[in-house]
């Protein structure tokens, strides 16, 4: 996983946490996240959680299958250990195949499922037909 921003404040310790502001870049394989600030949390001495802030949060990747997705959100919380990230404040998920928004979004990168709703907040989503030009 690599890591930049501006400002950083925090320890490289097993345990520690590291505290990152401003212009928040984060990329690992096909993911691709930037913020206004983000929280790493290392357990053990790995990364067990990263909270990412910002107006809004945005995240790029390229699925398993091959299929780009899109993902912005006012907070992204992101567990490396169970590939689930937790979008919420204004969250939308984008697909070839269909779009998402909601209040609360939960997203795995493994599967590219999502999972939204149960908050009280509506969602919203398009589904996109198949592509007929692609079946041939």
């Amino acid at each position: 996983m690599n890591i930049q921003s501006e400002d950083s404040d925090g320890g490289f310790g097993d345990d520690d946490s590291m505290f990152l502001r401003g212009n928040v870049r984060i990329t690992q394989g096909t993911l691709a996240i930037r913020a206004d600030r983000a929280t790493v949390e290392r357990r053990g001495g790995d990364i067990a959680r990263i909270v990412l802030e910002g107006t809004p949060v945005t995240m790029d990747q390229v699925t398993d299958r091959g299929e780009p997705m899109k993902a912005t959100a006012a907070r992204i919380t992101y567990t490396p250990t169970d590939e689930i990230v937790l979008l919420s404040g204004a969250a939308r998920v984008e697909q070839p195949r269909g779009e998402m928004s909601s209040e609360t979004i939960r997203y795995n990168l493994d599967t590219g499922r999502v999972n939204s709703g149960g908050d009280g907040n509506p969602v919203r989503m398009t589904i996109q037909p198949k592509n007929r030009a692609a079946a041939n």
